[in-house]
């Protein structure tokens, strides 16, 4: 008896074992998927890619920035799709923009993508701050459905990612 219920424990105890592995797995795969929308949007604003953008993006999509003026009141650009594709798909000089620690927040079809970045403008530094990006899954896919962000030109920690190459 005592053979048959320590058989029946370890079988149970690797039924959870698996079950918990496959859950692992499949976080880790939506993790990566929704860390590749991210990347997928930092290229598409580098290369100015309007389809790129409208790839990723959910129309009717919000986004907004923030930042400080030099008196310390705070200012909000508010930009809706049509806005926000336009802006980061015109003509002009390179854009580079690098994230590090990103946390992924997920529930069901929705999630959320927090990291602090640094932005680069003709290979200058220009300014720091934090991306919080909301996502929706549609048809299988993630999607970025609002993007905020701070601008903070100055006081940035040093990127992890060291200098700009």
């Amino acid at each position: 008896m005592k053979i048959l219920v320590k058989s029946l424990l370890l079988i149970i105890y690797s039924v959870c074992l698996s079950t918990a592995a496959a859950q692992g797995n499949a976080e880790d795969e939506e993790r990566q998927a929704i860390l590749a929308v991210a990347d997928a949007f930092f290229e598409a604003l580098a290369n100015r890619d309007r389809a790129a953008l409208e790839a990723i993006l959910v129309p009717g999509s919000l986004n907004i920035s923030t930042s400080q003026s030099a008196n310390g009141d705070t200012n909000y650009s508010i930009r809706d799709y049509q806005e926000m594709v336009s802006s980061l798909s015109t003509p002009g000089g390179s854009r580079t923009e690098r994230y590090w620690d990103a946390t992924v927040l997920i529930q069901g079809n929705i999630a959320v993508f927090w990291a602090p970045y640094d932005f680069h403008v003709e290979g200058e530094f220009s300014h720091c701050g934090i991306d919080s990006f909301q996502l929706v899954k549609q048809q299988g896919r993630w999607l970025l459905s609002n993007l905020s962000w701070t601008i903070e030109p100055s006081g940035c920690a040093e990127s992890p990612l060291g200098p700009l190459r």
